[in-house]
């Protein structure tokens, strides 16, 4: 019992280091600054597949998905686990603020309509 109980000490102290290191790494909680330039990214590299005019109100195309940087994300939850987050975003063509909705699906952030 004695060498049990030293063993669960260090174990517990693992456990919980294991789990404040996944919350610090973004695995829990709103989306990050490159959790949402990734997703804008995606998004632009597929609106340049479809030779769309138009990104999220942010940016008129064609988009350089390497130009973008997301100066700013202010995100607050809201149900369904959906993110309302206000980003700005600066290309070469400027800096613009759009509120994006995100949400988490099968390990990645997905733009959602609310």
């Amino acid at each position: 019992m004695i060498i049990f109980s030293r063993l669960a000490r260090p174990l517990s102290a693992m456990a919980f280091a294991t789990a404040l290191g996944l919350a610090a790494c973004g695995q829990m909680g709103a989306p990050t600054k490159a959790d949402i330039k990734q997703v804008v990214q995606n998004y632009m590299q597929a609106q340049n597949e479809k030779a769309s005019a138009n990104t999220l109100g942010l940016f008129s195309g064609p988009y350089d998905p390497a130009d973008l940087d997301i100066s700013n994300a202010d995100c607050t939850s809201k149900d369904n686990a959906v993110y309302s987050c206000a980003v700005t975003a600066t290309t070469k063509k400027g800096t613009h603020t759009a509120n994006l909705n995100l949400k988490k699906v099968n390990g990645a952030w997905q733009l959602v309509d609310n």
